[in-house]
């Protein structure tokens, strides 16, 4: 049987040693002995060990990497060039704070970074002094803040942990699957990482709303000379409405009431000449939705065709059924036309791009 991945592993930032670990332990495993124990399972174990072990040098990688980079001073100042946004009158550098970040393969490496501070003006931390109180302080690392590892975890590790909270049946099953690859975490923070993955996610789409209306959004011409299919379909979610009034004795809790309600969805991608997605770095594939109204997810169409550069499309074809919602349009933003491109026919250009 595979041996259970450990709580925490502590990088020993040299690479050579890794290097040897990891050749040390997978030749043991290459080794075919036994032949006549072997089956399915003793296949299955080796795999698995195998998988375990290049997890925990992918991490020990990337852990030297880290220790790298917060040990340039360039770096060091790019970040905190880069963070200016989030200082305050009243921030200034506060020393060095030690914080440890956890990687691929439950590999922990600790960084001694820059730390800064937004305090309180001089007369409140004068009272404050007084009334023996300490003055109070918020602040932060720029270096993870420029890297987005204020959570202690590098962005692919929490973009496993909230895709997997998020897909998952529940956050059990979830934590199951993280720990298969190598994300060893309490139940708890993956709940809480989920959730605030999401809120992150709709706080950056807000943003670009703002600025789509403010005229000021960027666009990225991705779509430029390209054929892109516009696909839009309702889904169907189960939401909890807490009820109201006293708590039940034996559960101490006021219960629920589950109600169904259609999120608007929206997929953005590109074809082929052939008719086939094209899957590429380059041309990412853009997924979304809502459950506002139908005016409120236009808008976030809107900005993603903005954004992505629909003005410099090829051809553009609209996939939906016939919901209402779907063509509750007027005939300034949109007009309907026919394109000879695979079996899909019926196509709505935003013709105002």
């Amino acid at each position: 049987m595979p041996t259970p991945m450990t709580k925490k592993i502590y990088s020993n930032i040299d690479l050579t040693k890794s290097l040897n670990d990891f050749q040390r332990k997978v030749t043991k495993l290459l080794e075919v002995t036994n032949i006549k124990e072997w089956n399915g399972q003793t296949f299955k174990a080796h795999e698995q060990n195998i998988r375990k072990a290049a997890l925990i040098l992918a991490g020990e990688c990337i852990s030297l990497l880290l220790h790298n980079l917060a040990q340039s001073q360039e770096v060091l100042l790019t970040a905190m060039n880069q963070t200016q946004g989030w200082w305050h009158q009243t921030t200034r550098k506060h020393g060095y704070k030690t914080r440890q970040i956890i990687t691929l393969g439950n590999v922990e490496v600790t960084l001694k970074l820059p730390y800064v501070v937004a305090s309180q003006n001089q007369v409140d931390v004068v009272q404050d002094k007084k009334q023996n109180q300490k003055p109070i302080n918020t602040g932060f690392c720029p270096f993870l803040r420029w890297l987005g590892m204020e959570e202690g975890l590098t962005p692919s590790v929490w973009s496993h942990i909230a895709q997997y909270g998020a897909i998952g049946g529940s956050f059990e099953s979830a934590r199951k699957i993280l720990i298969d690859w190598g994300i060893d975490i309490s139940l708890k923070r993956i709940e809480r990482l989920t959730y605030e993955f999401g809120k992150t996610g709709i706080n950056l789409r807000n943003k670009k709303l703002i600025n789509l209306q403010e005229g000021s959004l960027s666009t990225d011409n991705i779509l430029k000379d390209q054929r892109v299919v516009i696909a839009v379909d309702g889904g169907r979610t189960r939401i909890r409405i807490p009820k109201k009034g006293r708590r039940r004795a034996s559960s101490n809790r006021r219960g629920f009431t589950g109600e169904w309600v259609e999120p608007k969805l929206l997929t953005i991608y590109v074809v082929n000449e052939q008719g086939k997605k094209v899957k590429t770095s380059d041309i990412p594939i853009t997924n979304d939705g809502t459950y506002q109204g139908y005016q409120g997810f236009l808008q976030i169409l809107e900005m993603h065709l903005v954004r992505l550069g629909i003005s410099q499309a090829k051809q553009v074809l609209f996939i939906a059924d016939g919901a209402e919602w779907k063509w509750m349009t007027d005939s300034s933003t949109f007009r309907t036309v026919r394109l000879p491109i695979g079996n899909l026919s019926i196509i709505r250009f935003l013709s105002r791009y």
